[in-house]
């Protein structure tokens, strides 16, 4: 749906969705790269990047949910949504598939699991969906930029806003 928007408000609804885009591609693809390459020297980039994550994904959260509260374009509030809704995703997805990963990498021996059966496991039921998920979250936080850009709602967008407004 099109809209006729400032370039201040395309500026607002336009910020969430970067932030996710610098969450998902800088920390969870480049700072885990150089975490694995660092693994051997220090765990402190293992440790770092979830908690970047989770400070960026707190602050999407948190900035939509103040939104609610003082945002009069109906096209900022829709953004603001949006990005807060796949901010929640990301996060669930991220505790789900860490927790895992870390209970069958750190405790797969106490299963009964060879080290390179728990390796394993960890990546394929762990971390691949995970992956999967991540990139698809990418694609379509690109498109929301990209229609956010041309002053445009996607429909989740649009949906997301008419149930807040029904409630």
């Amino acid at each position: 749906m099109e809209h006729q928007v400032t370039e201040a408000e395309i500026s607002r609804a336009k910020s969430l969705h970067s932030m996710l885009l610098f969450d998902f591609i800088v920390v969870h693809v480049f700072v885990f790269v150089l975490a694995l390459s660092l693994l051997k020297a220090s765990f402190i980039p293992i440790m770092l990047m979830p908690m970047l994550s989770i400070a960026l994904l707190g602050s999407v959260i948190y900035k939509a949910s103040r939104a609610i509260r003082k945002e009069a374009s109906a096209f900022v509030l829709s953004h603001n949504l949006l990005a807060a809704q796949r901010a929640k995703l990301f996060l669930l997805l991220f505790v789900v598939t860490g927790t895992l990963t870390a209970a069958l990498v750190l405790g797969g021996a106490q299963f009964g699991m060879s080290k390179i059966t728990s390796y394993a496991l960890a990546a394929g039921i762990g971390q691949m969906p995970f992956m999967v998920a991540l990139l698809i979250l990418v694609v379509l936080e690109f498109d929301a930029e990209h229609q956010c850009k041309d002053g445009r709602t996607p429909a989740a967008a649009l949906a997301l806003h008419s149930a807040l407004v029904k409630v």
